[in-house]
């Protein structure tokens, strides 16, 4: 075997093996890219998922081009609200999109289509996807180029020898195989930074969607917090002053000592304002106990209402709870009473905190006028956010209600039977 037929060879190996490495990281990035979409939707998805329940509350009846927009600017894209089919944007234009349900309706289903541009890792993805692809044809071109040119220097070996003159034409030949080699191996090397680089993006664009959607979660458990809590307080204060008014001309030292109420209660809502702002919210809590604080909730809801409070909180019940736990049951807590108080009228209002062998229950119970539980479904804040409190910590609610009998709030927390 002459040196030419032993370079050739090797070149040709060399070949091979850029050919089956640029194969594989086709197949390779096809599959990512597909993956890359999949996740992007589906992130995109469970974000306008949290933007819908964090929203104020938008025009059910007729969708306006103003709530769409709304819609799109807060979940990063484009929202069309439809009842009826709508095509699809091409397969080949780059876009991404979804279709959700968002409200039942008697004649047609109310359903959103979010439609997204790919992130520019996806498009980085894409176009080096294209790249290989043409890296292929470039190879597979060298692969033909490659056997003519073994067939021509072995027809012109074959001449040499037969004649016995030496050939300048084999030297140059040789420089150009080498020189080939040489692009092959640089070319393995670039593809294999690029494969770095690609990997580095996709954990960046994954941990900036992780922080995106933290930042939408605490968004929405910030305006759970004020609606069971400082509007609530507010709103009492508020039905106190409406009181005062009325009792200035005809006993004013009890609307005084009405109005030095308020601002007490007025002062502990400032206080608690600070306690959400700094973080000691839980802290307070525990260090009052889950018996003072229900009592100090049913005394800031009270004002000058006539009502009858029947608290009696199991003192180890209440132990066992953890500070989340303890934290989200005081405000559903406070949601079923003022619900009690301003919604039903009561007179009497019962709370109890008891534990049995596998969960802990709270119940929250009046005598109110009660309300339609099946036409509330789809009512105001309060009860959404009590279901979504109790789920949080793992816990389940049951609201029960009919007019003129009352209201029946019970939370159930699973309990481990251990301290």
């Amino acid at each position: 075997m002459t040196f030419i037929t032993r370079l050739i060879g090797f070149s040709m190996l060399l070949l091979f093996v850029f050919l089956a490495a640029a194969l594989g990281a086709q197949g390779w990035l096809r599959q990512q890219t597909q993956r890359l979409r999949t996740e992007a939707i589906e992130a995109k998805r469970a974000q306008f998922a949290a933007v819908v329940r964090s929203a104020q509350p938008l025009n059910h009846e007729h969708w306006t081009a103003r709530d769409q927009d709304r819609l799109g600017a807060m979940c990063g894209g484009k929202v069309l609200i439809f009842g009826e089919y709508v095509p699809p944007p091409p397969a080949d234009s780059g876009i991404l999109y979804f279709d959700q349900l968002i409200e039942e309706s008697n004649f047609a289903p109310i359903t959103a289509r979010v439609t997204f541009f790919l992130s520019p890792i996806g498009r980085l993805l894409a176009t080096f996807q294209r790249v290989t692809i043409g890296l292929l044809f470039f190879g597979f071109a060298l692969l033909a180029l490659g056997v003519g040119f073994s067939a021509l220097t072995s027809r012109s070996a074959n001449s040499t020898r037969e004649s016995g003159a030496p050939s300048d034409l084999a030297k140059a030949e040789i420089s150009s195989l080498t020189h080939l080699a040489e692009t092959s191996v640089a070319q393995t090397a670039a593809l294999s930074r690029e494969r770095d680089v690609r990997r580095l993006a996709e954990e960046d664009a994954l941990l900036k969607q992780t922080l995106l959607t933290q930042s939408v979660e605490g968004k929405v458990r910030l305006g759970h917090d004020l609606h069971d809590d400082i509007i609530q307080s507010l709103y009492a204060a508020g039905l106190t002053i409406e009181s005062v008014r009325a009792l200035i001309p005809t006993d004013p030292a009890e609307a005084d000592q009405r109005l030095a109420q308020c601002v007490q209660n007025l002062n502990a809502t400032i206080r608690g304002v600070r306690a959400y702002i700094t973080g000691l919210a839980p802290e307070n809590l525990r260090l009052a106990g889950f018996a003072q604080a229900v009592n100090s909730v049913g005394n800031d809801l009270k004002g000058s209402r006539d009502v009858v409070f029947d608290i009696k909180i199991d003192e180890e019940a209440s132990a066992h709870l953890t500070p989340d736990q303890s934290l989200e049951a005081l405000q559903i807590a406070r949601e079923a009473i003022s619900n009690s108080l301003r919604h039903g009228g009561a007179s009497l209002v019962t709370v109890r905190l008891h534990q049995g062998d596998r969960e802990i229950c709270l119940l929250i119970q009046d005598n109110g006028a009660g309300f339609d539980a099946a036409n509330h479904a789809t009512g105001g804040y309060g009860l959404g956010n009590m279901e979504a409190r109790a789920k949080r910590i793992g816990g389940t609610i049951s609201i029960g209600s009919r007019r003129a009998t009352g209201t029946r709030v019970l939370l159930t927390l699973p309990f481990s039977g251990s301290a």
